[in-house]
Order: structure tokens, then C-alpha cells, then sequence
């Protein structure tokens, strides 16, 4: 071969490595990329995964839609001008009679025993402190009779009497226990009109500053803030509309550290608790007035055991309701009920723990105009 051919080949020879070394280069480079890619996208699926904000953008709140069969043994006392009682089974509303309504109140019921209150609240403007009027509806019966007047209320340990705080004027308040028949348990106590009656899963609790206090022996049973419910002899309480949960034993003192069970937070948080009978479960409504900063309002129920604190959550859930006109209260079977209103039904919604649905009966209920969605699972046959 000449000197020129041997030039010639030379440099086809290293034109020739230097390209098979670029697409090397490039295979090496695009398989680098796709495994960075690869990875990225395997890190985004994992934070996806744990975090709250896309766990919630996934759970797209549903109006109830269950279906419930058979008979339900179930009457509610409902909160409304006047208040009255639905059959759940038979769709039929009657009216209680004895309140003298008619007058756009505030008004509210409240469980006491197997009997219920209301309290009354006209919104007199004349009125110089706050002042309410007490009735009571006993269980059987169509009509309500006035037996105190006075401002807080809850009902007393064995379900037969109420706790009433009331105002005497701007700067004195007394605390008292009437039995359901107006009669005075014992004798009147002056309070700190800043001291709050509540109650909490069906327990009377009078609230001073961080403390909790027995009404009736005056032992503090807590020292923490946002009591949210007592369950037989633990309490639970929370720390803002989203802070941490606390699960505290009142004989021991122990304290635990609950997780913030639900995904739904935005304008609302945490809402409503209902205590079961027993003691054990505790169902706790989260809520959002404006889910995801659109027009629907979301609620989400989880159940707490409180023997093993874990929690569990509802089927069916979150759900698409409207938040004024949606409650729960249990049975004293064991049942969970809900009535709530959706963008076009009220329902009444039941579930068991176990249940993998909740049954949902649509009924047809009076305009509830009371400012309250409170209603009373009234005992019958089941219930």
C-alpha cells in the first residue's frame, strides 16, 4: 500500500473509533438518563404514596348511596322549629308540641338517659345575659315540658337529671343539677361565669381554663386543652382543628400520642365525636366547609378503639354532605347513625363496626330551621 493509502486508512481508522465512541457515549448517556428518570419517577411514586396531600387529591368525596333493607327499630328526636320525631322505618315526621315556637329560636336536643332536653334560645334582644329555656321530652311522648331556664346545659352521670349553668347577671353565674322533673338535686354553686359546661361523649365536664372538672365531686380529671370526648375512663383531646390527638388514662395519668387519622383538613378539621355506649369506640367526624377550595363540603368519619387505640376507617368515606345538617349519634346496640343532608336527599345512614357498607335510606324531612343539626336517637325497639 502507498505512503497516501496508508495515510488514508489511518484516518478512516480513527474516524471510525471516534464515532463508535460518541454513540457509546451517547447509549451510556440516555441509559444514565433513563435510570435517573427511572428513579425519579420511582421517588415521586413513594412521596405521592406518603403524602397527605395527594392521599386526599385521590379520595374524591361521594354523596351516600348505600342501601338499607329490612326494618331499623329507630325513631330520632330532631332539632328544628318546632322539633320533631322521625320514624326511620315508616318516613313519617310529627311535630312535638309544648315549646310555643314559631319564633326563629336557636334550639337544640340533647340525649339525657332515655328521655331528651331541649334547649330554647329566642334571641330576645332585651336580654341582658345569656338565657335559654329548658324542656324536657320524655320518651314516649309527643310534647315537651319547661323546667328551668338557664344558659349551658348537659346531662348528669346517671341520665335521670342535667347539669345548668346560669347566668344571675353579667358577673355571677351558679351551677346547679335539676332531676328532669325541675326538681333541685342539690344546692346551687357559684362558678366563674368564664367556667364552660359541656358535654363530651355524654359525660358533663365543666372547663376552667386548661382544666377539667367532675361538676359533681369538683375533682380535676385533666389538665389539657381541647377536651374532645371521655370514654368510660380515658379522654381524648386535641391540639387545634389539626393538631395531634391525645389518648389519656384518668386513673394512671398515662398519655399517648395519636396520629391525625384523616386526610381532610383545608378550612375545617376536626368535628364531632360520638362516644358508644360502652365506652370502647369512639367515631370522630374531620371535616372541611370547602374541600379542596371548591363548594363541596366533605366530612370524614374514622372509629377509634380505645382499648388498643387504632384507628379505623368508615367505608364509604369521605362523603359529599352538607356539614350544618349532618350528625351522628349511636345506639344502644351498637349501631352508628347519621343524618345528613346531600346536595339532593336527606338520609339517614347506619353502620355496624364490620359493616363493609354503610345502608343509607333516603327520607323526606321538614326544612330543619333551628341553626342546629343535633337529633337524638330515641329508644325503641332496637334502638
Amino acid at each position: 500500500m502507498s505512503r497516501t493509502g496508508v495515510i488514508t486508512f489511518g484516518i478512516y481508522l480513527i474516524v471510525r473509533w471516534f464515532l463508535l465512541f460518541c454513540v457509546l457515549a451517547m447509549a451510556a448517556s440516555a441509559a444514565a438518563s433513563g435510570a435517573s428518570r427511572n428513579a425519579a419517577v420511582a421517588r415521586g411514586t413513594t412521596l405521592a404514596r406518603s403524602s397527605p396531600a395527594a392521599g386526599a387529591a385521590a379520595a374524591q368525596p361521594k354523596p351516600l348511596r348505600g342501601v338499607l333493607n329490612g326494618t331499623t327499630g329507630l325513631r330520632l328526636l330532631v332539632a328544628n322549629d318546632p322539633p320533631f320525631l322521625l320514624d326511620v322505618d315508616s318516613g313519617r315526621t310529627k311535630p312535638i308540641t309544648g315549646l310555643q315556637v314559631r319564633d326563629k329560636p336557636v334550639l337544640s336536643v340533647l340525649a339525657v338517659g332515655k328521655d331528651a332536653v331541649v334547649w330554647l334560645d329566642r334571641r330576645t334582644p332585651a336580654t341582658k345575659v345569656p338565657s335559654a329555656e329548658i324542656y324536657v321530652v320524655r320518651h314516649g311522648a309527643m310534647s315537651a315540658t319547661r323546667i328551668a331556664t338557664g344558659w349551658d346545659v348537659a346531662p348528669s352521670a346517671d341520665g335521670a337529671a342535667i347539669w345548668l349553668k346560669t347566668y344571675r347577671d353579667a358577673r355571677h353565674c351558679t351551677l346547679r343539677e335539676l332531676a328532669l322533673d325541675g326538681h333541685q338535686r342539690r344546692t346551687p354553686r357559684q362558678v366563674p361565669c368564664s367556667t364552660r359546661l359541656i358535654e363530651a361523649g355524654g359525660v358533663a365536664l365543666l372547663v376552667q381554663g386548661r382544666s377539667v372538672v367532675d361538676p359533681g365531686t369538683g375533682q380535676t380529671l385533666l389538665r389539657s386543652p381541647g377536651i374532645w370526648a371521655i370514654a368510660g375512663h380515658v379522654a381524648l383531646s386535641a391540639a387545634g382543628l389539626h393538631g395531634p390527638l391525645t389518648l389519656t388514662d384518668l386513673r394512671s395519668g398515662e398519655r399517648w400520642r395519636l396520629r391525625y387519622p384523616s386526610q381532610i383538613g383545608g378550612q375545617g378539621g376536626r368535628d364531632e365525636a360520638a362516644v358508644q355506649r360502652n365506652g370502647k369506640l369512639v367515631a370522630l367526624s374531620f371535616s372541611d366547609p370547602a374541600y379542596q377550595l371548591s363548594g363541596t363540603q366533605v366530612t370524614d368519619v374514622w372509629l377509634l378503639d380505645t382499648t388498643n387505640r387504632r384507628f379505623h376507617h368508615l367505608p364509604d368515606m369521605p362523603a359529599a354532605v352538607a356539614l350544618k345538617f349532618t350528625s351522628m349519634s349511636w345506639t344502644s346496640d351498637g349501631r352508628l347513625v347519621m343524618l345528613a343532608e346531600t346536595a339532593q336527599h336527606d338520609v339517614v345512614a347506619i353502620w355496624r363496626p364490620g359493616d363493609k357498607r354503610i345502608a343509607v335510606r333516603r327520607v323526606q324531612l321538614p326544612p330543619r330551621n333551628s341553626g342546629s343539626d343535633s337529633f337524638v336517637v330515641w329508644p325503641g325497639a332496637r334502638g
